[in-house]
């Protein structure tokens, strides 16, 4: 059945007063609402009417009323209205997020931090899958005293490096370096093969006069990296803000739900995998029990076309979607811009 325009309007109402006081409303305090110029007693009739049907509940018998899954759904998908960020919040915006970054991850727990003052909920960013980020280059420098530094870099500014304890001369860490290098540059990580790491050892073998044992260290360092970067990080931030909501002051719920955010493994099923444009669960529609009284926001990030990651929000689901969703776009937009400028200007170099 659609809803009347009344209806809608005394919803949108209900779930605008329930959003700022976390009480259940009750038809005076929509009945205030000067522009609705309805009786209460028309809005008692016209909120009985939304819960039959599904849009609203009362909690207690002598009680107002909240919204129902469906409610905020509805009011999600059809009431929302456009959330117009101030002119500083985006000059801020802007300012902090282009000072000069070069690398990805460091780019992504920005965002995250951005996104949590932004909105005062809790954020949730993944890096990249990055078995398909291309290996920019590698580098072995020689530390000296019997230790080499081993460095891959990949073409999304992931930087990863690891001291191996082995006794080379300058000519040999270059010579080295050189090799590895030529086989794996430019290569995706899941076309760097076990295969690829074996031919490597055997070509720097017959080049070097260094023992097998030396080489053993540094391509197991290459290998155990590059199956590293299939990998999804997660980045948490301010997850001790669901303790100031009043849904989460059962103190069983709350601990419930922050071990649940200590979980890699819970929040990459969680913020899934990308979607197109900002996705939406309310409550239910998460695949997780702990989240039955949130709601989680996402959208996607991306590097040049293609999309590597996720921004998302958890909250009550009396949340301030609005400025949410204008939040996060205005976030990814900034990394998309920040990113396409970095790899399209390194392309060039």
């Amino acid at each position: 059945m659609d809803l009347s325009q009344r209806k809608q309007q005394i919803l949108k109402a209900v779930i605008d007063e329930y959003v700022g006081t976390a009480e259940p409303v009750g038809s005076r305090a929509i009945a205030k609402i000067n522009e609705l110029g309805l009786s209460s007693a028309t809005i008692r009739n016209e909120m009985a009417d939304l819960e039959e049907m599904g849009y609203l509940t009362q909690p207690h018998t002598s009680a107002g009323r909240i919204p129902t899954d469906v409610g905020y759904r509805f009011y999600v998908n059809s009431l929302i209205e456009r959330y117009q960020m101030s002119v500083e919040a985006l000059e801020n915006l802007q300012m902090v997020m282009t000072e000069k970054v070069n690398k990805l991850e460091m780019i992504i727990k920005k965002a995250s931090l951005i996104a949590s003052s932004l909105t005062e909920y809790t954020t949730v960013v993944t890096s990249p899958k990055l078995n398909s980020s291309v290996i920019k280059k590698l580098e072995l420098v020689n530390l000296g005293y019997g230790n080499v530094m081993a460095v891959i870099i990949t073409g999304t500014g992931i930087v990863k490096n690891q001291s191996v304890a082995i006794e080379l001369t300058d000519k040999q860490v270059q010579e080295l370096s050189d090799i590895i290098g030529s086989h794996i540059s430019g290569l995706t990580a899941e076309e760097i093969t076990f295969d690829l790491i074996n031919e490597i050892e055997k070509e720097a073998s017959k080049s070097l006069d260094i023992s097998p044992k030396v080489l053993i260290n540094i391509l197991n360092f290459v290998y155990e990296t590059i199956d590293a970067l299939d990998e999804t990080e997660i980045y948490v931030n301010n997850a001790k803000s669901i303790l100031s909501y009043p849904e989460f002051s059962d103190v069983g719920k709350a601990r419930e739900m922050l071990e649940f955010l200590e979980n890699k493994d819970n929040l990459v099923k969680m913020i899934g995998t990308p979607n197109d444009g900002v996705d939406i669960k309310i409550g239910t529609e998460n695949q997780f029990t702990e989240l039955e009284n949130s709601s989680l926001v996402t959208v996607n990030y991306r590097v040049g076309d293609k999309v590597v990651g996720r921004i998302g929000v958890i909250g009550p689901k009396r949340m301030n979607y609005a400025k949410v969703i204008a939040s996060l776009d205005c976030i990814s937009n900034q990394i998309d811009n920040i990113m396409g400028q970095l790899y399209s200007t390194e392309g060039e170099e």
